[in-house]
């Protein structure tokens, strides 16, 4: 294991074998600790790479990398999968959680909740009273999700039938039925163009990796707001923080970053009317819990049966 999980996980684990809890998650350790183990459960921040995989299957010995959340990004997929290697992960464990979040970012940013707590503090409190609003009331307003997965899907719902927010989406795969009344758009320009509210809701791939740049940034419709509780690199700190200072975009809510933690120099921590969360768009306890649970798939696998989640080549970008 690359990081302790829950009490309840490590005694799972430790009831079918010996439990190494590694001091360091660099390539060297994991290139190191993989030869000697039946299983490895990592999290956010280790990186299995082709390297790493390559000196798992010299050895011949690991079955199982249990990845506790959603995204892949962090591992090779398709070198585990052609070294023999089963990838187990746990897609749903963080949706409500995620979602949740988001909403009470977009709620959050929108009525000035952070600018009028420190007013409030600096005894300012018939300025912030005062000040004109920035943004109508959810149910005038269009929310555009790119990317209408599971966190999407559980953000769009949230939206449609709790505020009354109209719903635009778009998503390279097609999506059938939804929960809630909601338009499908050609492409991410369109939704861009005619939200009031972008949400990203996308896993790390090439296709994704900067894809909000100074080009996507300057097709938002003006005074617009962006979300992004997906991966920090799909967007360009810098890009963000110019439409930001320049008045483009009224504001944003961003809870990932690039890199984690981000240095002092962090382009966004000087941006006007934007609210920063530290990743913790999965941790409640239900969200931990079912992140925790990877334990069970990895488990599973040790003991010749079929995980849950496992993760197969469809999932290759």
């Amino acid at each position: 294991m690359t990081e302790r999980a829950s009490e309840s996980a490590m005694a799972r684990l430790a009831a079918v074998g010996d439990v190494v809890l590694l001091p360091d998650c660099d390539e060297a350790s994991l290139i190191g600790a993989v030869a000697a183990a039946d299983a490895l459960v990592v999290r956010t921040y280790s990186l299995i790479n082709a390297k790493v995989i390559a000196a798992a299957k010299a050895a011949g010995r690991l079955k199982v990398i249990g990845r506790g959340g959603v995204g892949l990004d962090n591992i090779d997929l398709k070198a585990a999968l052609d070294a023999g290697i089963k990838v187990v992960y746990t897609p749903a464990a963080s949706t409500h959680a995620v979602a949740d979040l988001v909403v009470g970012l977009i709620v959050s940013l929108q009525r000035r909740v952070v600018e009028n707590d420190r007013a409030m503090r600096a005894g300012e409190f018939s300025t912030v009273r005062l000040a004109k609003p920035k943004a109508n009331e959810l149910r005038h307003q269009t929310v555009g999700v790119i990317g209408m997965g599971r966190i999407g899907t559980a953000v769009g719902f949230r939206l449609a039938n709790g505020f009354g927010t109209r719903i635009i989406y778009h998503d390279i795969r097609e999506i059938g039925w939804l929960p809630f009344p909601a338009e499908s758009k050609s492409s991410h320009r369109s939704v861009y163009a005619e939200a009031d509210v972008v949400t990203l809701h996308v896993p790390l791939t090439k296709l994704t990796c900067g894809m909000i740049d100074a080009d996507a940034l300057a097709s938002f419709k003006p005074g617009s707001y962006l979300i992004n509780a997906a991966r920090g690199p799909v967007v360009v700190p810098s890009a963000l923080a110019e439409a930001l200072k320049s008045g483009h975009l009224a504001g944003a809510a961003i809870d990932v970053h690039d890199p984690e933690p981000p240095p002092a120099d962090y382009a966004l921590l000087s941006a006007p009317n934007c609210v920063l969360t530290a990743h913790i768009g999965a941790r409640s306890p239900e969200g931990l819990a079912g992140m925790n649970d990877v334990v069970e798939d990895v488990i599973a696998v040790l003991q010749g049966k079929e995980p849950n989640w496992p993760a197969g080549p469809e999932l290759i970008e």
